[in-house]
């Protein structure tokens, strides 16, 4: 059974038949989280649950059944309006994730995704979602400049496919794990355990990972190609989706190579009277400039003023 649960009410309330559990420390070891409890209900009658489900082992699977539904009356949480969701990768004595959740605030509708995009955003939108649905693996690159919104389209991309997508997120200080033999047993438990969901790693500001290989990222690169369309990839089954602000030309070009590019791109800033309909739509009034970004025009930027060529003649 699929869902959220309550472990801390369930433990409470059948701490004589826990079987086994773990529980997630952070870096100062402190308790932070229950990460899965197993309980013991007959001599071969076991229940395991996570965060997110809940399995039953019995001698028949109509017990087995049994145990699986009576645990989801009791312990099942109701569902909550949610954003999507991500799972930040960590690094220290093993590779561990972090689940992060996010607003309902994060997922657009086709309106208000038009004004943060411009006009067919909603078009590409749409096809990428049945790109990602229908490719087992697959690599993309949003390019554009700091501000442009690639970060916003992810967390609205996480909410759209909350339910069949689980994101991994990699910091830019830790891309070096891509390379890291242990990664890849990690991705295999995550696969196993999760092997009903879609997996789509996420690398922002991965520009120096995508240059043209040279002696400091040929192993990022490398571990790149072979995740998003090698044998492994066929074994893995990541989509990785790459945000960077340099442009396209200076990649790698075996990255870009058809078959293995999914998608490619480009995040404009918006011209002047695309920010202005965004700005109104949350009350605000943008002062006359050429364009602006996505971030400019929540900050309340204050552009320089337009430098307009003067006619006539010079006393």
């Amino acid at each position: 059974m699929s869902g959220l649960f309550d472990l801390n009410r369930a433990l409470a309330d059948n701490s004589e038949a826990l079987f086994r559990s773990v529980r997630r420390l952070d870096e100062e070891h402190k308790l932070n989280q229950w990460d899965d409890l197993t309980f013991q209900f007959g001599p071969r009658s076991f229940l395991y649950a996570d965060e997110s489900r809940v399995l039953g082992y019995a001698e028949t699977s109509q017990e087995a059944e049994k145990l699986v539904s009576k645990f989801g009356e009791n312990y099942k949480k109701p569902p909550i309006p949610r954003g999507g969701s991500f799972y930040l990768i960590r690094t220290g004595r093993e590779i561990s994730r972090e689940l992060v959740e996010l607003g309902t605030e994060t997922i657009l509708d086709d309106e208000v995704f038009s004004l943060h995009y411009g006009h067919g955003s909603w078009e590409w939108h749409e096809d990428f979602i049945a790109k990602l649905r229908g490719s087992s693996h697959g690599l993309s690159i949003f390019e554009g400049a700091p501000g442009t919104g690639k970060t916003s389209y992810l967390r609205h991309l996480m909410g759209v496919l909350k339910d069949t997508h689980r994101f991994y997120f990699i910091p830019t200080a830790t891309m070096g794990v891509l390379s890291n033999p242990d990664f890849i047993g990690f991705w295999a438990e995550q696969r196993r355990r999760h092997a009903d969901r879609q997996f789509v790693v996420i690398l922002e500001d991965s520009d120096a990972a995508l240059m043209i290989r040279g002696a400091d990222n040929r192993e990022q690169v490398s571990a790149i190609l072979n995740l998003s369309d090698g044998m492994l990839a066929d074994f893995l089954r990541l989509q990785i989706i790459c945000t960077i602000n340099c442009k396209a030309a200076d990649i790698d070009q075996a990255l870009l190579r058809p078959g293995r590019l999914l998608c490619h791109r480009v995040f404009h800033r918006l011209d002047y009277p695309q920010a202005s309909l965004l700005a109104q739509s949350h009350g605000k009034k943008l002062p006359a400039a050429q364009d602006y970004s996505l971030a400019e025009v929540f900050a309340g930027y204050e552009p320089k003023p337009i430098q307009r060529p003067r006619i006539g003649f010079a006393a």
